[in-house]
């Protein structure tokens, strides 16, 4: 059984326990909504940062790995929190 407040569990893993559980509706229309964000921070990094695109990304990963990692944590709380929301 999904509980939101197990402490055991990080947001990745209550995330995937989610999207595995909720109405599969409901999760496709979420996801479809990052990758549609993704999509479009994609084509403006691009148009920032032309080639040196997947340079930045890799020294990003490396230099900011605890903010990487935050914002990270953040998406997946986000995105959780708009399956929950939308399924009740």
């Amino acid at each position: 059984m999904f509980d939101p407040f197990d402490e055991k569990k990080t947001p990745k893993d209550k995330f995937f326990e989610i999207i595995f559980n909720a109405n599969k509706n409901l999760v496709t229309e979420e996801l479809e909504e990052v990758f549609e964000r993704m999509a479009v921070l994609e084509i403006l990094a691009e148009e920032f940062l032309g080639e040196d695109l997947e340079q930045k990304i890799f020294e990003t990963k490396f230099n900011k790995a605890d903010e990487v990692q935050g914002a990270l944590t953040d998406l997946y709380i986000d995105t959780m929190a708009n399956i929950l929301t939308k399924n009740e």
